[in-house]
C-alpha cells in the first residue's frame, strides 16, 4: 500500500449546497510525481483532530486555492465586500501547520499554502501585492487560455545551500505566477528559499523543522510531470512521506 497525503479541501457553495473540494492538478502531481494516495480531508466547522489525520496520513500538502486568508488573521482590517474568502478553510488549515511542524509530518505547501504557512506562524501578507510600488503583478490573466495562465512568467532566484537548491539543483529558473496576495512579514522559524526580480519571496522552508517542510508561491503542481524542477519537488515530498511511513511501520 502506498503512503497516503491528506489535502485539506476547500468549501465552496453550488446553489442551494457546500461542497468540499480539490483541484485535480494536485491530486495528478501527487500520483504521477510523488507517488503516494491523495486523501480529501473536508474542511469542517468542527476541524478533525489532526492526530486522526496523522493515524492515516504521513504527509500534508496545503495547495493553492481562489480564495484568500481572512485579513483579521494577520492583523488587518476585513477585506473590501466581494473578496473571495474560505473561512472554514482558514480554521482547519491554520490550526493543522502546528500540529503538523509539531508531529514531524512532512509538508508541502503551495501558493494559498505558503500564505497559511507565514500566518500560522506568526506572519503577515500583502493582500494585494500588485499594488505594492515597486512589485510587479503576479495575478493570472484569466481570459487567456489556462497554459497561457499557468505558463512560465518569472525567473525565482534560489538562496544558495537551501533545501530548494537541494531538491532542484538549481540556482535559477522559471515559474508560473498565479497569485494576489504575497508573504509581507516572513514569520520566525521560516527561512527564505528564493525571490522573484521584484523581491517577492516566492519559497520558504520551516528552520530545523522535524521532517520536509517546503512552501512555495507558485504553482508547480500544474503539469509537474512537464516540468524538472516541478517534478523534482514533488518526488522530494514524496520520498519523505515514505520516509516517515516506513519510520512508523
Amino acid at each position: 500500500m502506498k503512503p497516503v497525503v491528506a489535502i485539506i479541501c476547500d468549501t465552496s457553495q453550488s446553489g442551494p449546497h457546500m461542497y468540499h473540494q480539490v483541484g485535480d492538478k494536485y491530486v495528478q502531481a501527487l500520483v504521477r510525481c510523488a507517488d503516494v494516495t491523495p486523501v480529501l480531508i473536508p474542511a469542517l466547522d468542527t476541524p478533525i483532530n489532526p492526530e486522526d489525520i496523522f493515524a492515516i496520513a504521513d504527509g500534508v500538502l496545503f495547495t493553492g486555492g481562489y480564495s484568500n486568508i481572512q485579513r483579521h488573521h494577520y492583523g488587518e482590517a476585513p477585506a473590501p465586500e466581494g473578496e473571495h474568502e474560505d473561512p472554514l478553510r482558514d480554521k482547519n488549515t491554520l490550526a493543522l501547520v502546528n500540529a503538523v511542524l509539531a508531529e514531524g509530518i512532512p509538508m508541502l505547501g503551495i501558493c494559498r499554502g505558503l500564505q497559511e504557512l507565514n500566518v500560522a506562524l506568526g506572519g503577515t501578507l500583502y493582500p494585494r501585492v500588485h499594488e505594492i510600488e515597486g512589485r510587479m503583478d503576479h495575478r493570472e490573466d484569466k481570459s487567456a487560455p489556462v497554459e497561457v495562465q499557468y505558463g512560465h512568467a518569472h525567473s525565482v532566484n534560489v538562496a544558495k545551500g537551501g533545501t530548494l537548491e537541494a531538491v532542484t539543483g538549481e540556482s535559477s529558473f522559471m515559474v508560473n505566477t498565479v497569485h494576489g496576495q504575497a508573504i509581507r512579514d516572513l514569520a520566525p522559524g521560516l527561512k527564505i528559499e528564493a525571490t522573484a526580480d521584484d523581491e517577492t519571496i516566492e519559497a520558504v522552508s520551516v528552520e530545523n523543522a522535524k521532517d520536509f517542510a517546503l512552501a512555495v508561491q507558485w504553482h508547480p503542481e500544474w503539469k509537474a510531470w512537464e516540468d524538472a524542477p516541478s517534478t523534482k519537488i514533488f518526488e522530494a515530498f514524496g520520498k519523505a512521506v515514505r520516509t516517515h511511513n516506513g519510520k512508523r511501520t
